[in-house]
This record gives C-alpha cells, structure tokens and sequence, in this order.
C-alpha cells in the first residue's frame, strides 16, 4: 500500500473537540462511509420461548483534521415472522442503540486499487452512545443519571418463569471509567472512496 496522507493530531484532546462540535477549529468532512447491513440470530430455545433478530451496519465519518466518527447501528426484533406471500412482515421491537466512537486516524491507498483506502483508527478518546431505553451517555459530559442510567446490571434467571433478578450492579462514576470499560481496540477499516462504501467490521473491545 501507497501511503497517502497522515491524519493524526499530537494532541487527543484537540482531535476530540475537533470532531465533537462546539470546537475552536471546526473540521470539515471529507468521507462519510455506509457498510452492508448485518444480520444476525439467536434461538433462545428450549430454555426460554422466543428468539432474536438483530441487524447492525456502521457509518464511518472522516475528517480533514485527522479525526473520525464510527456510528454503529443497531436493531433488534423478537419472534420476527416473514411471510412466504405479501409484505405483512411481523415482529416485536425490543432494542435499539447508536453508539459513536470518536478518535484519530490515518490511510492508506491501496496500490491495487486507487479507490481502496485503508484507514487505522486509534482506540476512541470519546464515546457518544444513545439507547431506546430512554437516556443517553457522553463520556466528555458525564452525569450522574448517566452513571445510574448506563450502570451494567447482573441478571439471575428462573428457567421455570422466564423471570430475571437484578443481582448485581456496576456502576461508572465518570466517563473515564466508561470510556475504559466499553472502549474499542484499535483495528483498520477498509473503505472504496468510489462507491462510499465501508466493509463491515466487527469490532474488538477491551477486555
């Protein structure tokens, strides 16, 4: 690959306010790139009576600071039924969620192909995450309804029921502490500059 252009910033904290709006410097868009959606399913029987239909595509945002946005969006339906005649699809709506990682970036042109470009992103120095369930989280602006609203819940199952308990309960008590705990790796996408296209990703957190 032709190395083509650095996008980086020295400092994180410039990129993240570069990217996030409300900055000194306003950064411009140069690529905004859409992936295939993803579909995917889960059989919860015979323990629990229904199943779940998920689709996931991601959005990647480039900026001439050397800044991006990955948004991944997410839907999920239980007992989706397709029929084999007509368009009365049937489903029930369970959960919906956008999650928007910020950080920096840099690309590579591929030497095969001037309309490929590899892009390595950097761990996110900021995430943005809204869910159906009512709230929102911003780890640059952290509150406490966030951290009672985004806290990780441990759920005991009755199989003879089908009811949950709350067991357990983890709480952030900043955005650094949710930025650590639900942080991406760092990792590349590959994106045709031509089609504006981005080939899906699945995504590594932290452990």
């Amino acid at each position: 690959m032709k190395k083509t252009k650095l996008l980086g910033l020295g400092l994180a904290s410039v990129a993240l306010l570069a990217s996030c709006g409300g900055q000194a410097k306003e950064a411009k868009l140069v690529g905004s790139y859409i992936s295939a959606a993803q579909l995917s399913y889960s059989n919860m029987r015979p323990t629990y009576n229904y199943y779940l239909t998920n689709y996931t595509f991601e959005v990647f945002d480039v900026y001439d600071d050397g800044t991006y946005c990955l948004t991944v969006s997410s839907s999920t339906f239980s007992a989706l039924i397709i029929p084999e005649t007509g368009n009365d699809a049937q489903g029930n709506e369970r959960d919906n969620s956008l999650w928007k990682y910020y950080g920096t970036c840099t690309s590579e042109q591929d030497d095969l192909d001037p309309d490929t470009y590899v892009y390595t992103i950097s761990a996110a120095t900021r995430i943005v995450a809204s869910t159906d369930a009512g709230y929102y989280v911003d780890t640059a602006n952290w509150t406490d309804e966030m951290k009672e609203k985004a806290a990780d819940k441990q759920y005991e199952y009755n199989a003879e029921t089908g009811s949950q308990t709350v067991v357990g309960t983890k709480e952030y008590a900043t955005g650094e502490e949710f930025l650590a705990a639900k942080n991406i790796v760092s990792t590349t996408l590959t994106v045709n500059v031509g089609a504006y296209s981005l080939d899906y990703k699945v995504l590594e957190h932290v452990k």
